[in-house]
């Protein structure tokens, strides 16, 4: 999760990269403040929709973990039982059978996001990358897996390290996920292939290699697909991942609770994720889940004085603050929103459960704002915010 990025921040320049040869040349789109005529989004409509083609499984409840080795069995230091049924690793363990299998196999779901799928990486090396790790979580073909889903890379409309890793191109990272697609499935169709969460930004970057508006990179990405795999836009994905924060506005206070209300900037609050279903189901045919892969409401960084410690980083997110009883209260509400509205939302990821036990952010809680979205307390693995406690005792919908 970078938020920065999201924000549109000056970053250091790439040159933008030739399309393949024979691509054709995608259609322009209108920009979001051109398109009114989807404005007339029906919750009631949509949320009794019950069609969709892709895996089934019950509702997740996920957290997105740093100590994901916290949650496997016989750990001395251990989070314990836990009412969530999801864990999201965003790191690839060196030695990932030893690591995740057998006896240390986590006893939840696990959401495994794969890295490989970065900018002047090709096809065949991601898929040769996706084709190992989908082997290794297996612990005999057909017998049992290791974990349940891949997500392929992160945030692919952004071009900073740790997300797509030099000029943004969805075409490229198109290719790149039905490679990790078809390997992936080559080995266990039972496996759940994840598209890498979009983060939600401006259209109004003026260098699209840098930071792409994300309904227009998933229009680029869903048309390359729809070209190589006979009009099938979906083919290269089980579901669409999303990065749906709460940013400056609540999920649940009229008029920024809207979409497309100008409190609502570029789709950039918790309900944006509308945004991305009309254009996924509607615009393009496919009627396959979302999972909000990250979703997180910031704690008050201002009670240690970071805005004045670092205004580079925590300037940017002026207005972001909650209290710890705001952020309990925000992450409450938006999975009762979404389990009350969204059907075709298939699972919701907090961002995060425990970014502020890595140990440069434990030395200098000013250091990232990754912190502060935390809702595992910080002075040892037992204490948690108001945000954790209320999260565990949510009553958990099917």
């Amino acid at each position: 999760m970078f938020l920065l990025l999201a924000l549109a921040l000056p970053l250091l320049s790439a040159a933008a990269p030739l399309p393949p040869d024979g691509l054709p040349t995608p259609t322009p789109q209108p920009t979001k403040a051109q398109r009114t005529t989807f404005t007339l989004y029906v919750p009631s409509v949509q949320k009794n929709a019950v069609f969709f083609t892709g895996p089934t499984v019950s509702f997740g409840y996920g957290w997105g973990v740093y100590n994901w080795r916290w949650f496997r069995p016989n750990e001395v230091q251990n989070y314990g039982p836990t009412s969530f049924n999801w864990v999201k690793m965003t790191d690839n363990p060196g030695n990932a059978t030893a690591e995740l299998c057998d006896a240390k196999r986590i006893p939840h779901n696990v959401l495994l996001r794969l890295n490989k799928a970065e900018a002047g990486v090709s096809p065949q090396a991601v898929g040769d990358d996706a084709y190992t790790w989908a082997v290794s979580m297996e612990d005999a073909p057909g017998v049992g897996k290791c974990v349940e889903a891949f997500e392929i890379g992160n945030e692919p409309n952004l071009s900073g390290p740790g997300l797509y890793n030099g000029p943004v191109d969805p075409e490229a990272y198109a290719d790149q996920l039905c490679a990790a697609h078809d390997a992936i499935k080559g080995v266990d169709p039972s496996f759940i292939v994840v598209s890498g969460g979009l983060a939600p930004t401006t259209s109004l970057f003026p260098d699209e290699t840098i930071v792409m508006d994300e309904e227009a990179f998933l229009r680029r990405m869903l048309t390359r697909i729809g070209d190589t795999h006979a009009g099938d836009a979906g083919a290269c994905f089980d579901i669409l991942a999303y990065h749906n924060y709460g940013f400056r506005t609540g999920h649940l206070t009229e008029p920024s609770d809207d979409p497309y209300d100008p409190d609502c900037p570029d789709g950039m609050c918790f309900r944006g994720v509308e945004r991305i279903q009309m254009i996924l189901w509607i615009e393009f045919g496919v009627p396959k889940k979302i999972w909000a892969t990250e979703v997180g409401w910031l704690r008050d960084f201002n009670v240690e004085g970071c805005l004045a410690r670092n205004p580079g980083v925590f300037g940017n997110f002026v207005g972001f603050e909650n209290t710890d009883q705001e952020q309990a209260d925000e992450l409450v509400g938006a999975f009762q929103y979404a389990r009350a509205n969204w059907q075709w939302v298939g699972a919701m990821f907090v961002f995060n459960l425990d970014f502020n036990q890595r140990e440069w952010w434990k030395n200098d809680h000013c250091i990232d704002e990754q912190g502060w979205f935390a809702v595992q307390g910080l002075s040892d693995y037992e204490h948690t915010y108001a945000a954790k406690a209320a999260l565990e005792a949510l009553e958990k919908l099917p």
